[in-house]
Order: structure tokens, then sequence, then C-alpha cells
């Protein structure tokens, strides 16, 4: 391996590590419910809003962080933002009522949403055709690496040392060394050139030129369901709680098996593809499996082992990795130079989708006393997504869109 191939492998390794410590953050209030509503006495509803809290802005911005990436490049954008993560990790350090933890999720949001598509695009310059998805993968795995952290991390702190507050300082110092490494290193390219750049066209441009393409509609429409899955896993802590009648450290074993899980998953989701040489087929098989084990975990009765619960989830966080497949196939469908501000659309409408309905789960449980409404909306959101995959979205895998 070379000395360009070393530094690739460098920049890789700092941006997992940014994206680590934001999904970690992202997951954090998710795996903090139980805890949340019984130290502020809040209701599902509010828990639920603080949860989607982090993607009201993140949502937002994801189409203006292709723009803020073109102005001054994925580096400083990174960089940038990262200041406002942490000052919204450690503002919900210090907090001790509901508005100022939904002040800081807002902060935090904003900081992380420009993280992905910048990291993705630095990465995309770094490493060679043959390696670009793989490198992609690694980085997306990292997601449910800090997933997995949250869940598991929040318990074993209020088991050993009680109290989850002292994860967040040290998130909030290890998120300032990072930002030094990623200032001291973070590259965007080799050559200083950016392969993605898209000859000066104006956003609302690109955007009129991306639904030109029916192709978008289906992804679009597909990754707003998906979208449903996210809700799901973000409910599970108070689920199982309520619900089930789990304890916590087991709740949190259960739900962090299902962000384990996704590491493998988004590797091997890219991997599966490629072989294959097919994208529609993985994506069509893996919504159909999330489905069955959704509906599977739902009826299980109280009283199962926490293992069944643990394998369930296993499978529901290794099939919703499906997402991956989704930041290969709007680069395969549409030409290059409206692709960027398509994947940024497509990100923040799903993320949009999630931000909305996990106030709504909540909610509804307040008004009905149980679960069985919001879980079946989010069965037959899994359903339809299915459906949406097998009858219209196209294959894109060898796709050449001039």
């Amino acid at each position: 391996m070379g000395k360009r191939g070393s530094y690739a492998l460098l920049i890789l390794a700092a941006v997992c590590a940014t994206y680590f410590f934001e999904n970690f953050l992202r997951q954090a209030p998710s795996a903090l419910t139980p805890i949340l509503i019984e130290d502020l006495g809040i209701t599902h509803g509010m828990a639920g809003l603080l949860i989607s809290a982090y993607f009201f802005l993140y949502a937002f911005m994801q189409i203006p962080s292709g723009v803020l990436s073109d102005a001054l490049g994925p580096r400083k954008t990174i960089i940038g933002f990262t200041v406002f993560t942490v000052l919204g990790t450690d503002l919900f350090y210090f907090a001790s009522d509901v508005n100022t933890l939904l002040a800081a999720q807002l902060l935090i949001g904003l900081g992380s949403s420009v993280l992905y598509i910048n990291a993705v695009r630095i990465v995309s310059n770094w490493f060679s055709a043959e390696k670009k998805a793989s490198a992609i993968g690694v980085l997306s795995a990292a997601s449910g690496l800090g997933n997995f952290a949250a869940y598991i991390g929040f318990p074993l702190a209020i088991s050993l040392i009680g109290s989850w507050k002292a994860l967040y300082l040290v998130c909030s110092g290890l998120l300032v060394v990072n930002f030094v490494i990623n200032l001291l290193f973070l590259k965007d390219s080799p050559d200083g050139v950016d392969s993605w750049e898209n000859g000066g066209s104006s956003v609302w441009s690109s955007l009129r030129q991306v639904f030109k393409f029916r192709q978008i509609y289906p992804l679009i429409a597909g990754y707003i369901l998906l979208s449903s899955s996210w809700v799901f896993l973000s409910w599970i802590p108070q689920f199982l709680t309520d619900a089930k009648g789990l304890p916590y450290i087991d709740v949190g074993l259960v739900s962090s098996v299902g962000s384990v899980m996704g590491i493998p998953g988004c590797i091997l989701m890219g991997v599966i593809s490629d072989r294959l040489r097919r994208r529609k087929l993985p994506l069509v098989a893996f919504s159909a499996a999330y489905v069955a084990l959704l509906v599977l975990f739902l009826v299980l009765p109280s009283g199962t082992p926490t293992a069944v619960f643990s394998l369930l989830n296993a499978g529901i966080g290794f099939a919703i990795s499906l997402w991956v497949l989704f930041f290969a196939m709007i680069p395969e469908s549409l030409p290059p130079e409206v692709a960027g501000v398509a994947l940024g659309l497509v990100n923040g409408i799903g993320t949009l989708g999630f931000s909305l309905l996990t106030p709504v789960y909540g909610a509804l449980v307040d008004v009905t006393g149980a679960y069985v409404v919001s879980n079946a909306i989010l069965v037959i959101a899994g359903v339809a997504m299915t459906l949406i995959f097998a009858f219209f979205t196209k294959e894109s895998f060898g796709s050449r869109v001039a």
C-alpha cells in the first residue's frame, strides 16, 4: 500500500470516528427514553418529540449541506458544523428540563446534519472505483457501532456509576479530540479536485432536473416508508419496558443487538448486491424479511426469553441495512450532475418522515394506552415499502444515465 493508500485509510478512520460519535448522540435519547420519562415525568409523545428534535434541522439541512460543500469544501463544512455538535452535547449534559434538552437536540442535529453526505464525498475522492463502495460501506457501518454504544452504554453507566450524564461529557471531550484530528489531517481530495462538481448549476435547477427522472419517485417513497423502521428501533427500549416487562439492562441488550447487526449489514448489503449484480432483488428480499421479523417481534408474549427478542432484533437490524443500497442506486439512476442533490433530497425527506412519525407513534400510545395502533402503522408502512420495491422500483445496476 502506497503513501496515498495509507493516507486514504487515515481519512476514512477520521470521518468514521466523527460519524460514530454523532450516531451515538443521535440514538442516545432513544436509549434513555425509559429513564427520561420516569425522571422528568414527560409523556410518550413528548419523549418522541425529544427523539425527533435531532432530526428537524438535520432533515432541513440535507440539501443546503451540498451547497455549503460546494462553497466551502467538504472538509471545512464538516469541521465548522462539528462545533454545533459539541455545544449541543454540552448543553444536554447540563440540562435539567425538557425544553433545554430539546434545544440541545436541535443543536446536535444541526451539527450532525452535514457529516454523512460530505464524508461520502471525501471518501469518494480518496478511494478508487474498485474500493469506493467498500469504503462507503465501512463509513456507513460506523452508524451501527454508534447506535450500539448508546443502547448498551447508558444502561451500563447507570448500573455501574448510577448516572448517564457522564457519557455525554466523555462524548463531548472525544468530539473535541476528533475535531482537532480533522482540522489537522482531513483533506478534500489527494489532488485538490472534487470529482462531484456539478459545473456551477444552481440547487433549484438541479432539483428540477431530479424530478424529471421518474425512477426517483419510488426511491423517495420507499425511503420515506423505510424511515418507519427507524421509528421502531427508536421506540424499542420503551416498548419492551411497557409491553413486555423487560428490565432496563435487558432492554439495552436487546436494543443494542439490532444496532450491532447494522454494522455487518451495511457492509454485506453492498457486497451481496455487487455479487448478485442486482440492486432490486436484495431490496425486495430484505424488505420482506424485515416485515416478517417485525411482526414476529411484536406478537411475542411477555415472558419470552430475552435471547429470542435479541435474535429477532438482530435480524431486523441486518435487514433494514438495505438503506445503504439507496446510496448506490441513486447515482446509478440519475446523471452525475444531479445525483448529489438527489442524495440529499432523498435522505432529507426520509429523515423528515422519521421526525414526524416518531412523536406521532408516542402520542398514539398516550391516547390509546397501548402500542397496538402505533405498531400496526409500522407494519402497514413496511408492507407498502416492500410492494413499492417489488412493483415500481427499477433495477439500476449497470445503468448509465446520460
